[in-house]
């Protein structure tokens, strides 16, 4: 069914399944010796030591072997436990083999309080003050230095164990032993005859996704969940679920991973061996024997009630598949079982109404280069004389995992121009093994008619807009619309966010390839042409034949200087449909060219017209985009069925054609076309006319009277237009438009043009604002608007442009204002309420943007005088795109906020250690904004900024520079180096606050990071500050900040370290010392220094910041790292975010990031 592997012993050949850490004195005899007996009773190969061991020092030989070569160990932590320095040196050699391996570490608390081992208190706490005072008594300061180290590792491997899920007697069994000698054997025999799924050896790019799915897995719901990996072939889903499944499968009861479902499903007695897997797995060898389909059915609801269970069902195709493994049985599991599926087809999951579902996103390019190296070269990058071709060939793949092994694997070993010749032909002709896999979801496609629209799609129409393809292949006979939605829901098809279908190259290369096998010789006797050479070949020779439907020619692909192709060549093509003939030139006439066809694209066209025997009559969309038309000709006279017209950058045209004859019009794009004077009158004819582009048609002076009658239309686009004159009278009838876009029009009070503009005004502000009487145009009434989209970028518009309701109506979402003399928005901007995109971008004059309104995207870039932006309420950094440019912001609301020292509370920067604070307020220093990339002289400035609370610090942090080479006498702990260390004392610590001294080496610009690493708790926060000081010349800087923790993070016992450093291997700063203080909860209201118990005083609202909690290492079951970035950072414009989302494996210390970043 699956390679499979044990989980403890037999996956690895350990000598012992199970490694027994006691302490003799107290239960050998009695509960420690019950439990060897028990374990062994079941099979279990244990190891413990028969005797008692004389204590030292060192770990016996033997002992030490016996722990690396056990598959699992159960520590009996008794009364008396901590007391033995040889069980703490036996727990300590435990951790440093778990620390490499996935094996299983169960803590039995035998008559001790798991508290008391967390905190560290009562007679844990009296053995380490013993073993504490024994080894002060060490006169020789190398020997106690190396004994105390030893304490502290006996500490933290105490904490570690503490924090993993154990079994307590007295909260399992109440006490009674044999039954909970019984528990522990259940887990036990659980965890080591469990199995692991094989898998790749070189999982690249998987641990966002990983992720994902370990965060819904560990969720800790009690309800039956189901989670849906799903996407193309071979995007990785398979490989993700293998990763999770291993990864968390000691978190279950039991498991099964049923592969190649549908596979499977299509074999003889299919089902019913799948069936028989399941319950072979979840029974582990003791399931009972079914024969049938209904067997099954009757017999997995009894298992699956016994216990919490985690299953796979991989590459499920059908709802009858899950149906005969299930049934509708997800009642019936055990509450908190898990189930995941990984499906190409997405509408199966339409039955499961609750189904979690994720799409496994394709891989970027640095990842796809890694994986296709690992497999082509045995190395993670390719060497420099295979660059270029292996670069090539990533390209061609578009993260596709499949095709980046297959090809990959097929080229190892092979010499350059081998990979030439190869990557050539896969250009033409797909890899067999990739097309036999990517081929499954088009056989699975319901009908024909499916696959022909598939394949239409393939071959013409990737990249181009759904509205556009409908339109043109509904006149084809297709049910497109319905069509689309079945190939989307078997991920062979995609929409993106501009509503234009996507194809991956790898599936698109598998349809064509369809189409290439139907005559592989002869490219004639194709259906569909689609690539350059073949139609090329084919027009030249005239060697077509009536099985072509579809064409596409583009002679600027082609090295051909000039090539004469005659209209006869298409003659004998009658079902010809689709044609695309770019930068083509035909001779000879059309009386006998196809009379069907519905798309022409013909960019390039040389002709002044269309002929007038060109066959029109069925055309639906006609592109002539750069073509030397003057007009469209006699020939415009039979396109009574056209739907799109596009004649965009035809630099040689003058008028438009009558539109009496195109009523069926749709689309009329004319952007760019320099040289046209006006638009037909008869344009009021082409009343479905739906959207109008007339962008950059800098000499249109005038638009038709009778332009109110498209009542249809929703998109006009007049950007560029700059001589436009009045606004014809009907357009205020336009109920419908919902894009409006009149870039570079100047709509200012001035008296130029005065009333050419004032009529303009108040077409746009009608479009925003309540129904308004203008006294000026003797106006009533304005219709209600429904605009979606608003943009008028460089409109000369100042302050008082706006009228007082503005942006009241309900539909705006985005709104371009770019580029105009604004210096604040109006209160009306208030009413902002829906907008989801607002652009401000180079608007030189703004000043402030304040109290807005909750939108999704701001954009504001290069305002040079912007210095405050604040909000009604919360709104996500990841909407607001960082204000480079934006040199003088003081204030980004929720974010961060810079206040003078001299503003801010004397008590407080008493509190913070800073004395003579009024000589202070004078001094100049140098700041650099992380936000804005730009470094100001300032006074010295308090920085309040605002984090969402983590596991580890609250909401709100404060900062401040300012000239200094000491740490404050106040701080506890201080390090003359980068980085401090400390184990924290006490319970519950509530504030940390931090000194770093530093100077600069380079005038080299680079970022400045914290690191605080939590190495007990596995958790690393990543902090860089919204501004950090620049030191002038040999002086020091003094970086003061304070922090919030949350109640629960820090114990005492906990190994910290917090260091600070840049990315690259030349730093630009030196770091001379680090201090640390925490403040605890017993001294909040102690009479100590002020500043050891110093808070943070609200100077802005509550943030969210960026935290990114990294995917755990699939490797191992151990307590995994977790990061966190806090500060102006993002995985999107932050290297070190970048580093450690691609690199998650490498995240296990602060050095490993050091080492990402460089």
């Amino acid at each position: 069914m699956h390679t499979s592997k044990s989980c403890a012993s037999s996956s690895q050949n350990y000598c012992y399944d199970v490694f027994l850490s006691f302490r003799g004195e107290d239960t050998r005899k009695t509960f420690t010796d019950h439990l060897y007996k028990a374990l062994r009773d079941e099979g279990l190969i244990v190891f413990r030591d028969h005797e008692e061991i004389e204590r030292g020092e060192d770990i016996e030989y033997e002992i030490e072997k016996g722990i690396r070569q056990s598959g699992s160990w159960i520590v009996v932590l008794s009364k008396d436990y901590a007391f033995s320095s040889w069980c703490l040196d036996e727990l300590v050699m435990i951790f440093e083999c778990r620390d490499k391996s996935k094996r299983l570490l169960l803590p039995v608390f035998y008559h001790v309080d798991p508290s008391d081992v967390r905190k560290q208190s009562g007679l844990i706490s009296e053995a380490f003050c013993m073993h504490e005072e024994r080894f002060n008594k060490e006169r020789d300061d190398a020997k106690r230095k190396i004994l105390m180290d030893k304490l502290k590792r006996w500490r933290s491997a105490l904490s570690q164990l503490a924090s993993l899920e154990g079994m307590p007697l007295q909260n399992i069994a109440n006490g009674y032993e044999s039954k909970f000698i019984q528990k522990i054997v259940n887990v036990i025999k659980d965890k080591v005859t469990c199995k692991f799924v094989g898998i790749t050896p070189h999982p690249v790019g998987i641990n966002a996704s990983v992720h994902v799915v370990n965060k819904w897995l560990r969720n800790r719901s009690t309800e039956v969940e189901v989670f849906a990996l799903y996407g193309i072939g071979g995007v990785g889903k398979t490989t993700i679920a293998k990763y999770v499944y291993n990864m968390n499968l000691h978190l279950f009861e039991g498991g099964s991973f049923l592969e190649n479902i549908r596979e499977y499903s299509e074999r003889f007695d299919g089902l019913v061996s799948l069936q028989r897997q399941l319950l072979s797995d979840i029974c582990r060898g003791n399931a009972p024997t079914i024969n049938t389909l209904n067997d099954g059915v009757l017999q997995i609801p009894i298992a699956i009630r016994q216990r919490k269970l985690l299953i796979v069902l991989d590459d499920v195709d059908e709802v009858e598949q899950l149906d005969a493994i299930f049934g509708m049985m997800r009642d019936k599991f055990h509450q908190g079982s898990k189930i995941i599926i990984t499906t190409r087809n997405v509408h199966l999951l339409k039955a499961y109404e609750h189904c979690r579902r994720y799409a496994v996103k394709k891989l970027n390019f640095s990842d796809s280069l890694e994986l296709f190296s690992w497999h082509a070269f045995r190395e993670s990058h390719p060497p420099e004389h295979y660059k270029e071709q292996s670069e090539r060939i990533v390209k061609q793949c578009q993260g596709l995992p499949l095709a980046l092994e297959v090809l990959g694997a097929s080229l190892q070993g092979k010499k350059v121009e081998v990979w030439r010749s190869a990557t050539e032909k896969l250009e033409i002709i797909p890899h067999c093994k990739i097309q036999k896999i990517l081929r499954i979801s088009y056989d699975s496609l319901q009908d024909d008619h499916d696959r022909d629209l598939f394949l239409e799609i393939g071959c013409f129409f990737n990249g181009e807009a759904k509205s556009y393809v409908v339109g043109i292949l509904d006149e084809c006979k297709y049910y497109t619309v319905i069509g689309i939605e079945n190939l989307i829901d078997r991920c062979l098809l995609k929409i993106d966010k501009y509503k234009k279908l996507r194809m991956h190259h790898s599936i698109q290369s598998m349809g064509r390839e369809i189409i290439r096998q139907q005559s592989p010789k002869d490219p004639g006797k194709r259906s569909r042409l689609w690539h350059f050479r073949d139609s090329l070949e084919v027009l030249k020779d005239e060697t077509g034949t009536r099985a072509i439907e579809g064409l596409a020619l583009d002679m600027n692909m082609t090295n051909a200087q000039t090539t004469e192709l005659r209209t006869e060549a298409f003659a004998i093509m009658h079902k010809l449909r689709l044609l695309k003939i770019n930068n083509v030139e035909l001779r000879g006439g059309y009386k006998d060219f196809p009379k069907n066809l519905k798309w022409l694209c013909w960019h390039g066209c040389p002709s002044r017209s269309l002929p007038n025997d060109f066959p029109c009559r069925s055309l639906v969309a006609l592109d002539m985009q750069s073509s030397n038309l003057k007009n469209l000709g006699q020939g415009h006279m039979l396109l009574g069925s056209l739907k799109f017209l596009d004649l965009s950058h035809c630099h040689s045209l003058v008028k438009t054609p009558d539109f009496k004859n195109l009523s069926a019009l749709e689309q009329l794009i004319l952007e760019d076309c320099i040289n046209l004077i006006e638009i037909d009158e008869s344009i009021g004819y082409a009343e479905g006319l739906v959207l109008l582009n007339l962008k950059d048609c800098r000499l249109l002076k005038k638009l038709p009277k009778n332009f109110g009658r498209l009542k249809l239309l929703e998109t006009l686009v007049i950007s560029g237009c700059c001589n436009l004159g009045m606004l014809p009278a009907g357009m205020r009838e336009m109920k419908l438009l919902k894009v409006f876009h009149a870039d570079g029009l100047d709509f200012s009070n001035s008296s130029h043009n005065a009333q050419r503009k004032e009529s303009w005004r108040e077409f746009i502000w009608g479009l925003v604002s309540k129904p308004i009487v203008s006294p000026q145009l003797a106006l009533t009434s304005l219709p209600s608007s429904s605009i979606t989209s608003l943009s008028l970028v460089n409109c000369n518009l100042h302050d008082n442009a706006f009228p007082k309701d503005f942006c009241v109506v309900p539909s705006l979402e985005y709104l371009n204002l770019s580029r105009n003399p604004i210096r604040f928005l109006p209160d009306c901007f208030k009413g902002l309420k829906v907008v989801k995109w607002l652009k401000l971008k180079e608007c030189n004059r703004l000043q402030a943007l304040e109290d807005l309104p909750n939108i999704k995207m701001l954009s504001a870039l290069y305002c040079p005088l912007l210095e405050k932006i604040t909000f009604e309420s919360g709104m996500s950094l990841e909407g607001l795109a960082f204000p480079w440019g934006c040199d003088k912001l003081l204030e980004m609301g929720k974010v961060f906020k810079f206040v003078p020292i001299g503003n801010i509370d004397p008590e407080f920067i008493n509190d913070c250690g800073i004395y003579d604070v009024e000589s202070r307020k004078r001094i100049r220093i140098r700041l650099l904004n992380n936000y804005t990339h730009k470094e100001t002289s300032c006074l010295i400035q308090g920085v309040y900024e605002n984090h969402r609370s983590t596991e580890v610090f609250r909401g709100k942090s404060f900062s401040i520079f300012y000239p200094g080479s000491s740490v404050p006498v106040w701080f506890t702990s201080q390090a003359h180096a980068p980085s401090i260390s400390f184990v924290v004392s006490h319970s519950k610590p509530r504030y940390l606050n931090t000194c770093i001294i530093y100077k600069l080496v380079s005038d080299r610009r680079q970022y400045f990071y914290m690191v605080i690493n939590n190495r007990t708790k596995h958790r690393i926060t990543i902090y860089r500050p919204s501004c950090y000081g620049i030191p002038r010349g040999d002086d020091y800087m003094t970086w003061l900040s304070h922090w919030e923790f949350n109640s629960h993070d820090l114990d005492s016992g906990d190994e910290v370290s917090i260091s600070v450093f840049t990315h690259t291997f030349y730093p630009s700063f030196e770091v001379k010392e680090v201090g640390v203080h925490l403040v605890y909860e017993e001294e909040e209201h102690a009479d100590i220094h002020p500043a050891k118990r110093l808070k943070i005083q609200p100077a802005c609202d509550e943030s969210s910041e960026y935290i990114i909690p990294v995917a755990e290492n699939p490797q191992g079951h151990r307590a995994t790292t977790q990061v966190y970035f806090l500060g102006c950072i993002n995985e999107y414009t932050d290297l070190l975010a970048k580093a450690v989302l691609e690199n998650t494996l490498e995240v296990e210390s602060v050095e490993s990031i050091q080492g990402l970043i460089v």
